[in-house]
């Protein structure tokens, strides 16, 4: 037979000990399982930092004759201290209101906020209401709000 005589048969063994796919496979999962806890990690503390912030919203504004009642509520995730409020008429840089503040919130907490103005508001007139307030360590926060006063 020209075919088994011409052909040789190479021996190949198994060898018992070889580990380098199970290896490798480990590494894989390994590498995969420390990529995905890094990433998490990096948006957790992306999201921490965006979702610390503080913010305030001017609820509900009222003027009528001279006397203004303003409440205004801490919407953010961080303590804030009110500074001041101020009351424009519109169109107008100097305000008929300037009270100084040292009022503060915690995130969820309202407050109202009441005085007198040394002039009347007018009917049909729209003022301008300004509150600022600061956050420990990072400047001011701002909320205005536009109002018109109708009978």
């Amino acid at each position: 037979m020209y075919y088994g005589s011409n052909t040789r048969k190479i021996n190949r063994q198994k060898r018992g000990g070889d580990l380098s796919g199970p290896i490798y496979t480990i590494l894989m999962i390994v590498f995969v399982i420390v990529a995905a806890i890094m990433l998490y990690n990096y948006f957790q503390s992306r999201t921490s930092v965006l979702t610390t912030q503080a913010q305030i919203s001017i609820v509900n504004p009222q003027l009528a004759g001279n006397v203004y009642s303003i409440t205004v509520e801490n919407i953010g995730t961080t303590p804030i201290t009110l500074t001041s409020i101020n009351i424009y008429p519109q169109d107008s840089q100097t305000p008929i209101v300037s009270q100084p503040l040292n009022t503060s919130l915690n995130p969820g907490q309202s407050t109202s906020i009441v005085g007198t103005s040394s002039t009347q508001f007018i009917t049909g007139n729209k003022y301008i209401v300004v509150i600022e307030g600061g956050q420990t360590g990072n400047g001011q926060t701002v909320a205005a709000e536009s109002i018109a006063i109708s009978q």
